[in-house]
């Protein structure tokens, strides 16, 4: 890159320099989510691109932008690598060029924005951009809700009480308001016009983090049940394993054993983590019967996950799925994952999302992924679902961070979570997203979390308007776009 002069602000202090403002912009990003992160650090991550964006914008500076925000959002992703490295790496580069671009865009749009029209639009407009494109990216590419700027706020409960009444993309939509404002403030090198906005900020700021904690004072009221989450010590290398090896039979025994143990301990639901074991489609009765056996012998339903090997020749290579057996052994629900990562090379399941009716309520299922996509808590939530039960699997590096991401689908939809994971850390969730239990898959236990949950649903606001917070965006944007048109026009 080559060596510039830095430049002046309007007040004669000096801006940093292009090479110092995406460094900079790279650290933060870096250091705002994933394992490793400081949640605060997200607040200010967009501020040096935002300057940069307004400063460069020549050809070569907007491609070192592309560059930079492509290789931090990679990077970002990379810190939860871990074996195995094809798949964990693979994702990062795949995900991380996608958000990369989705932010490149943000950036690009809000500029043109900005400069056509007034700081005040500048202000509106950016995290009206930042809201569109998270929005795109998660009901409209493979990648779901990954980069979200919500999402470097897992741990912060109060505020992600916010997602209840807009979704996600509430949280994403105050971030990217501070984030601007703060970048106001140094462009201009004052506070001049600014305090009457950074004031309202302030105010929406506390108001959502009191309100958000008086809702975590609610107990949770109705019925309560005692669920098990399932997990096994195998290790995922990236390829299926023979159904037929010893290792997969010692697994499976394992699976059943402690669902069987799960029960006398006074379970009344099972659920197994994602690809808990591997069978042939010639296998896949043997397995039923082995367990419909057991949930009438035990009295206790099970939600068993496992992967279906395809025969060679096929379309797809495997079915991720997991089959519902009710207490009396009866199968009442057959559920093949609907997003499969991708590359993953599973047959994707189409069917709409539903609930099961159960003694204690109605229950919905889905797979791992299905829930970095918000459409999927949108749905349960508009069937008035009781509970989600959500087999996972994941690779060492995530240990909790995927697990806890859940919380956010949880809030949004008002139901409970108990999620099993593989490889990752079991969690059951309240539909406040408070953590009711935690059992990681590593390490000297019996990989058998059990969770008194409540079974009810709760009502939110965002499972009654859904996107509308989103269309409001993308309204806005084309109308900024359209302004910013005409004024370039008048112009010339």
């Amino acid at each position: 890159m080559e060596r510039v002069k830095n430049i002046k602000n309007p007040d004669g202090t000096y801006l940093m320099c292009r090479t110092s403002l995406l460094a900079l912009g790279l650290a933060l990003t870096f250091f705002s989510d994933m394992r490793g992160s400081a949640e605060v650090v997200a607040w200010f991550m967009p501020v040096p691109f935002l300057i940069y964006a307004t400063r460069y914008r020549k050809p070569k500076d907007r491609l070192w932008l592309l560059l930079v925000l492509v290789a931090a959002s990679m990077l970002v992703l990379a810190k939860s690598a871990s074996t195995p490295l094809l798949v964990s790496l693979g994702f990062s580069v795949m995900a991380g060029t996608v958000i990369g671009l989705h932010w490149f865009l943000t950036y690009i749009i809000w500029e043109r924005i900005r400069r056509r029209t007034c700081e005040r639009s500048g202000i509106l407009a950016f995290p009206v951009v930042a809201v569109s494109f998270e929005y795109l990216q998660a009901f409209f590419t493979p990648f779901g809700d990954w980069g979200a700027l919500a999402n470097t706020q897992i741990s912060n409960l109060p505020l992600l009480q916010t997602a209840s009444l807009v979704g996600f993309l509430g949280i994403s939509a105050l971030m990217a308001w501070f984030s601007v404002l703060v970048a106001s403030v140094l462009l201009k090198g004052s506070f001049s016009g600014l305090k009457v906005r950074l004031a309202v900020f302030g105010v929406v700021f506390l108001l959502l983090n009191v309100w958000g904690d008086l809702r975590l004072d609610q107990i949770p009221d109705g019925r309560y049940a005692r669920l098990s989450a399932i997990t096994n010590d195998f290790v995922f290398t990236g390829t299926i394993p023979d159904p037929d090896s010893p290792v997969v039979a010692r697994t499976t025994d394992m699976m059943v054993a402690n669902t069987q143990n799960a029960a006398r301990q006074g379970a009344e639901l099972a659920v197994w983590g994602e690809a808990s074991t591997v069978v042939s489609q010639d296998g896949e009765k043997t397995l039923l019967d082995r367990l419909r056996g057991v949930a009438m012998s035990e009295q206790i339903a099970i939600v068993a996950a496992y992967i279906v090997k395809l025969p060679t020749g096929s379309r797809h290579g495997q079915e991720n799925k997991f089959i519902w057996i009710d207490a009396d052994g009866t199968i009442v629900e057959t559920y093949l994952k609907h997003h499969p990562v991708p590359f993953e090379g599973s047959e994707p399941g189409i069917a709409p999302l539903r609930t099961v009716a159960t003694p204690f309520g109605n229950i919905g299922g889905a797979i791992c992924y299905d829930f970095d996509f918000p459409r999927g808590a949108l749905s349960f939530a508009r069937v008035d679902a009781d509970l989600v039960v959500l087999p996972g699997l994941d690779w060492r590096g995530m240990f909790r961070r995927h697990s806890l991401m859940v919380r956010m689908r949880a809030i949004e939809g008002g139901f409970p979570v108990l999620r099993a994971g593989n490889e990752a850390t079991s969690m059951a969730f309240d539909d406040r997203g408070r953590i009711l239990a935690s059992l990681p898959s590593f390490g000297p236990n019996d990989r058998q979390m059990s969770a008194y949950m409540p079974i009810g649903h709760n009502v939110t606001l965002y499972s009654r308007i859904g996107n509308s917070f989103a269309y409001l965006a993308l309204l806005i944007l084309a109308g900024l776009l359209i302004m910013t048109g005409r004024n370039r026009l008048s112009e010339k």
